[in-house]
C-alpha cells in the first residue's frame, strides 16, 4: 500500500524571496526614505524634525504625487507627457477666471474640463496619427502655455474665493487638503489600473502594442484614455497648487513635467511601458520631496537645485535601464518546440506563447 504524499508547503524563506523579487523596488525606496529622514533629523533637528515642516513636505509631495500618478498612465502605454506642467498652468488660469465669474464649483469643473480636453488631443495625436509622444506633447506644451497667457493677458489671476481654500490651502481635519485629494486620486488610479479591463489593457499595450492589436484590445481608445487621465490629474494638481498660492498663473506648473517623470521612473514605472505600481510612485515622490526639502533647508540656491534635479532624472533613467537588463537576464529560456522524427515541428504541439503579466 502506497503511503500518502506529503502536503506541499512553501517554506517561509521562499515566500520571503518571492516577496523581495516582486517588491524589491518599493522595499529599497522605503529604506532610502527612512534613512533620509533619519539623516535630515540629525543634520537639521531644529528645521526638519518639526510638525510644521512635516506638513509642508506633505503639501508639496501631495501635489507632485497627483501629477506623477497621472504621468504613470502615459508611461504605462509606452509614452510620456511633457505638457503636464503647462496643463497645470492652464487649468489654474481657466479655473481661477471661471471662479471669479461663476463660483468655486464652476471654476473647478472648468479647470479640470480644459485639462481633460488637452489629454484627449494628446491621445488622438499619439494614437490615431502616430505622432511621437515627445513631439506631440512638446507641441502641446508650447500651445497650452501660449493659450494660458493669452486668455489671462499674461497676468496672474487674483482674488480667488475663500471657499476654494478647501481644495489645497486649508486642512481636512488632521490632514492637509492636498494630501486628502492625493489619497483620493491614488485610490481612483489604483482601482482603474487593477480592477478594470481598461487598466489591464494599458499594461498589455505597454508590454507590446502590436501584440495588443492582434489580441483585439481597443488600443486607440485605451491610449486616449491613458493620456486623458494623465492630463486630468495634472489639471487637478494645478488647481490644488492654485488654491495653495491663491492665484491662477500660466507658469504655475513649471518644472513638474520633469519631476513627475523622474519620480515615476524612480518608483519602478518602466520607460517603454507595461510595468509599474502606485506604491512605487508614492515612494518615489516621497524620496524626491525629501531631497528637495533637505536642499531648501541646507540653503542651496535654486540653480544648484535645478542641477541636482537634472542629475536625479538621469540617474532614474539609468536605473530603469539597468533594471530592464536585470529582468531580461533572469528570464527563463523558451522551451524548444516538439519535433517530428524528420526534424520538422510537430503540428499537434503548438509553439510556446510568452504571457507577460502586469
Amino acid at each position: 500500500m502506497d503511503s500518502p504524499s506529503p502536503a506541499v508547503s512553501v517554506p517561509g524563506a521562499r515566500r520571503g524571496t518571492v516577496a523581495w523579487a516582486r517588491y524589491r523596488t518599493e522595499i529599497r525606496l522605503l529604506i532610502a526614505v527612512v534613512l533620509l529622514v533619519a539623516l535630515f533629523i540629525v543634520l537639521f533637528p531644529q528645521q526638519f524634525g518639526t510638525m510644521s515642516n512635516a506638513g509642508n513636505v506633505l503639501r508639496y509631495a501631495s501635489v507632485l504625487l497627483v501629477v506623477a500618478i497621472g504621468q504613470m498612465f502615459a508611461i504605462l502605454v509606452g509614452g510620456f507627457d511633457i505638457s503636464v506642467g503647462a496643463t497645470m498652468g492652464l487649468a489654474s488660469t481657466i479655473g481661477a477666471m471661471a471662479m471669479l465669474q461663476y463660483g468655486t464649483v464652476a471654476g473647478i469643473a472648468a479647470g479640470i474640463g480644459v485639462a481633460a480636453v488637452v489629454g484627449v488631443a494628446n491621445g488622438i495625436l499619439i494614437s490615431r496619427y502616430r505622432v511621437s509622444p515627445f513631439i506631440a506633447t512638446l507641441g502641446m506644451m508650447t500651445f497650452v502655455g501660449g493659450l494660458a497667457n493669452s486668455v489671462s493677458g499674461g497676468r496672474s489671476v487674483f482674488g480667488l474665493p475663500d471657499s476654494f481654500g478647501w481644495f489645497g490651502r486649508f486642512d481636512w481635519g488632521p490632514l492637509p487638503s492636498t494630501t486628502g485629494l492625493a489619497i483620493f486620486c491614488g485610490a481612483a488610479a489604483w482601482l482603474l489600473l487593477s480592477r478594470t479591463r481598461a487598466g489591464l489593457n494599458m499594461y498589455a499595450i505597454g508590454g507590446g502594442r502590436p501584440t495588443a492589436v492582434l489580441a483585439g484590445i481597443p488600443v486607440m481608445r485605451t491610449e486616449v484614455l491613458a493620456y486623458t487621465t494623465c492630463s486630468l490629474f495634472a489639471g487637478i494638481a494645478g488647481l490644488m497648487l492654485a488654491s495653495r498660492v491663491v492665484i491662477g498663473q500660466a507658469s504655475l506648473g513649471s518644472g513638474y513635467e520633469l519631476e513627475s517623470i523622474a519620480t515615476a521612473v524612480i518608483g519602478g514605472v518602466a520607460i517603454g511601458g507595461g510595468v509599474g505600481r502606485i506604491l512605487g510612485v508614492v515612494l518615489g515622490v516621497g524620496l524626491l520631496s525629501l531631497i528637495t526639502t533637505g536642499m531648501n533647508i541646507a540653503g542651496l540656491s535654486e540653480f544648484v537645485q535645478q542641477m541636482l534635479t537634472g542629475v536625479v532624472l538621469i540617474v532614474a533613467v539609468l536605473i530603469d535601464r539597468f533594471r530592464g537588463r536585470s529582468m531580461r537576464g533572469r528570464e527563463h529560456p523558451q522551451p524548444r518546440a516538439a519535433t517530428t522524427p524528420t526534424g520538422g515541428q510537430d503540428p499537434a504541439v503548438p509553439e510556446p506563447i510568452e504571457v507577460r503579466k502586469p
